[in-house]
């Protein structure tokens, strides 16, 4: 394929994309948060959009309550890293949130192709972002208001420009022993791809930690090795990417510190104690256990081998490793699968299995650049072998192959039959997830509310509010304040803080076709 078609097509992929997971988050999402995570992600951007870091705690802070969202030492913020609401916080400001994960989820289809493209072949590339377009966990996510989408991008750009690096390094590495110990001064002028590579990895080390310690440490010390035997320009970039990764990893602590005054204070302890890595009885519910971790590893591989791409069964991963039989020598292929038992190995270590989305462990999302490019490396060279057997070779002889098509068509009955048994079920699954809806916001603009306390009875639990959370300000100045009815007397206290606005109850529905009830207040 000329190379103005290859992009071409891939342009069309990724515009596809982003329109699809748009219709899916107003579809099916209706653009409202679903777990308590998107809660609180979307506070903290909101908090980020004001331009501060934290807002003080409101008075009655119960009756404003979510569960990722701390209350410490006077001040509220969300208990995650930076890194994604930074990003969303561009999307408050434009009164459209939704559209961070939406392009975040397209550009890295984008560079999912261009890296297929460097390290395999143009034909890989593009098919494996057009199976990406395809894969019903790539566009949950991207419709979804969860941090996994910025970490898919920045993982999948920190992938790219590493082998743009590799490609770069010209010089042949010598025998591992003895080591050479090159000169690394004076260093040459630093490439922009290894500024790239460590910018973005060090973007998913204040987003998602683990992905970049899971999927950047093979990888680091593949270049390290490279560069000890020899490889002095590679050395260099790969000090360049580690200084950089560090300097924006540090925000970390520094943001943890402006929070708690203490840069050890990482808020995830302040909701659960026992919220941490590691083995023992103080870890996780009940304790984690080594044994407990590789349990969950297996049972998320499982979900992986059974609904990575929605195809029937252990299909999904039917030509996932042809590449190593196929192609045994390729250097990529052990990088790319290493980075993923990486992720899995290190997510071994923490109590909590992550829940799948779609048929897919959420946890190993920033592997999936890893498992679309292998699976659409297997399929072209799977069509390559085929082309090779006497009958291919004797129809490419006359213009014809149709035993290397056999994959592609093959291809085309997988697709239809995601499109049409598993993508549709799992997605709307999402539809009402938790009893959330947007139905009672519309309710109460419905009733042309305005310059109101809205009180919600009936709370029993965190969905009941998560919605009405959402559409709060975090400074609580919205024309509109949706506060949790506990009693009249704090119903009474609360509404004192709004002195001039009237008042109701909406009682929060417990079941997606329960009506909400907008009624003014008794007291």
């Amino acid at each position: 394929m000329r190379p103005h078609l290859w992009h071409a097509a891939l342009l069309l992929i990724c515009v596809t994309a982003f329109f699809l997971t748009a219709l899916i988050s107003q579809g099916i999402f209706e653009r409202v948060p679903h777990v308590e995570d998107e809660a609180a992600y979307l506070f903290q951007a909101q908090v980020f959009a004001q331009g501060r870091v934290s807002v003080p705690t409101p008075p009655y802070p119960e009756s404003y309550w979510s569960p990722f969202v701390v209350d410490y030492q006077g001040r509220r913020f969300g208990k995650y890293p930076p890194g994604y609401p930074l990003l969303l916080s561009l999307g408050v400001r434009a009164g459209a949130p939704w559209v961070v994960n939406a392009l975040l989820g397209s550009l890295s289809l984008w560079f999912i192709a261009q890296l297929g493209r460097e390290i395999y072949s143009p034909t890989a590339g593009l098919l494996a972002a057009a199976l990406g377009l395809a894969c019903p966990v790539f566009l949950a996510e991207s419709a979804s208001l969860l941090s996994h989408p910025t970490s898919l991008f920045f993982i999948t750009l920190f992938l790219w420009a590493f082998a743009r690096m590799i490609r770069s390094s010209t010089c042949e590495p010598p025998p591992l022993w003895p080591v050479s110990r090159p000169s690394l001064w004076p260093v040459s002028r630093p490439s922009h791809h290894a500024l790239i590579a460590g910018l973005s990895l060090g973007y998913v080390a204040i987003t998602r930690p683990f992905d970049a310690i899971g999927m950047g440490f093979p990888l680091a010390l593949y270049g390290l090795i490279r560069g000890l035997r020899g490889d002095r320009r590679l050395l260099r970039q790969g000090m360049i990417v580690a200084v950089v990764t560090l300097l924006i990893g540090l925000t970390l602590p520094a943001y943890w510190y402006r929070l708690t005054g203490d840069v050890t204070s990482n808020p995830y302890r302040f909701v659960w104690p026992y919220d941490h890595p590691g083995f023992g009885p103080d870890v996780g519910l009940g304790g984690h256990t080594l044994t407990i971790g590789l349990f969950q590893a297996r049972f998320n591989l499982r979900a992986i081998a059974t609904g990575l791409l929605g195809w029937p069964g252990y299909l999904n991963v039917a030509f996932l490793f042809l590449p190593f039989v196929l192609r045994p020598r390729d250097t990529w292929n052990y990088l790319l699968l290493t980075s993923f038992a990486s992720l899995v190995g290190l997510h071994v270590t923490y109590w909590y299995y992550g829940g799948h989305d779609a048929g897919f462990p959420r946890y190993y999302y920033a592997a999936l650049p890893v498992l679309l490019l292998l699976t659409a490396r297997g399929i072209e060279l799977l069509s390559a072998a085929l082309r090779r057997l006497p009958a291919g070779k004797a129809a490419s002889r006359v213009g014809l192959s149709p035993a290397g098509l056999l994959p592609y068509l093959a291809l085309v009955a997988l697709v239809l039959y995601n499109g049409l048994f598993f993508l549709p079920p799992h997605l709307a699954a999402f539809r009402g997830k938790s009893g959330i809806t947007a139905a009672p916001l519309r309710v109460v603009r419905d009733a042309g509310v305005t310059n109101a306390v809205v009180f919600i009875t009936d709370v029993e639990s965190w969905h009941d509010f998560a919605v009405f959370f959402a559409a709060n300000s975090p400074t609580l100045d919205t024309d509109v304040v949706y506060a949790i009815y506990r009693n009249e007397q704090q119903a009474r206290a609360v509404g004192d803080l709004y002195p001039n606005r009237a008042c109701y109850l909406l009682n929060a529905p417990h079941e997606i076709q329960s009506q909400p009830q907008l009624r003014p207040c008794p007291f």
